[in-house]
């Protein structure tokens, strides 16, 4: 099971001296590529850029982990070179993983893309698929016998998987795991 999102990371960069000054100048913009982006295109072009205006500032966002406020240009351009790396169909696991999963961030507020695909195992229909397919993967009943394998208490070994891993309800149906949360 897979979800994809079909929008990138966004955020609403708005001219500090311009908001000090009262007057809310902006405008919506990928994060993709910020780092691109100019104190004109801010301003929506080179003629509306007053004396004084220096410094941007990202006041909103879309898109992007629940609790990430209000942040520079360069922090947000660091998750626009997350989402790149991440790729649009992971980055719904990676907003996951970072609103509910303990995670070390970097000097830009963002989370290590090699942490989050340690800790990703995937969609899947429920948490017991899951463990059924992690148990036969890690080979938990090599030599057992057949009668053994039949009389294996699954609901006891889901509950105490549960304190390994995280698993949080997918919006579309089944749920997503991650590993040591």
């Amino acid at each position: 099971m897979t979800t994809s999102t079909a929008v990138r990371p966004a955020v609403w960069l708005a001219c500090l001296s311009c908001y000090n000054e009262g007057r809310l100048v902006g405008a919506w913009f990928p994060c993709d590529g910020l780092e691109e982006v100019s104190l004109a295109e801010v301003h929506g072009g080179a003629e509306n850029v007053r004396e004084g205006c220096e410094e941007v500032l990202g006041l909103d966002s879309e898109h992007l982990p629940a609790g990430v406020g209000e942040v520079t240009q360069d922090e947000a351009a660091a998750w626009g070179e997350l989402f790149t790396e991440v790729g649009d169909s992971q980055w719904p696991a990676l907003l996951a993983w970072c609103e509910h999963c303990s995670r070390s961030l970097d000097v830009n507020g963002t989370p290590s893309v090699v942490e989050f695909e340690e800790a990703n195992q995937g969609c899947w229909g429920s948490f017991r698929e899951f463990v059924q397919s992690w148990a036969e993967d890690c080979g938990l009943f090599y030599g057992w016998t057949e009668e053994a394998i039949r009389y294996f208490d699954w609901d006891a070994y889901e509950r105490d998987c549960r304190y390994d891993f995280a698993v949080l309800d997918v919006p579309d149906g089944g749920v997503r795991v991650f590993r040591d949360c």
